[in-house]
């Protein structure tokens, strides 16, 4: 009786681990797709809908890149987020000025921890201009 319980007691944990190891692994692969796309350019007439989905990836890339403690590339996303929420903010002020502002002053926050003062403050002065 024990060996039969024994033997279904690792075959179920063998099962699981397996399980789990395919979740995390698809789990990183999604992460991993949805950097690369975030990182993509964005197109000449690329619809409202498709750029807001894109300045939203970018803000949850950069997110993810700086609590990894990757300074550099949050810093280099935070410029492409600040950017596509500024195409958006171009063609509808007054439905993304506040998403524009909020990602320069994430921006500038990212630009201060990683010591560069001044460009931190000539985007928060951007942002500034926004309120």
């Amino acid at each position: 009786m024990n060996d039969l319980l024994h033997k279904l007691v690792s075959g179920a944990l063998a099962g699981g681990l397996i399980a789990l190891a395919g979740y995390l692994g698809a789990a990183s692969r999604r992460r991993r797709a949805a950097r690369q796309g975030a990182a993509a350019p964005v197109r000449r007439g690329t619809s409202t809908q498709d750029l807001l989905r894109h300045a939203r990836q970018l803000d949850q890339s950069r997110d993810e890149l700086a609590a990894q403690g990757q300074e550099l590339e949050a810093i280099a996303r935070a410029g492409e987020a600040a950017e596509a929420w500024r195409v958006l903010a171009e063609n509808e002020p007054q439905t993304f000025r506040a998403e524009r502002r909020d990602a320069l002053l994430r921006q500038g926050a990212l630009l201060d921890a990683a010591g560069q003062g001044q460009q931190a403050a000539r985007v928060r002065q951007v942002a500034a201009r926004l309120s």
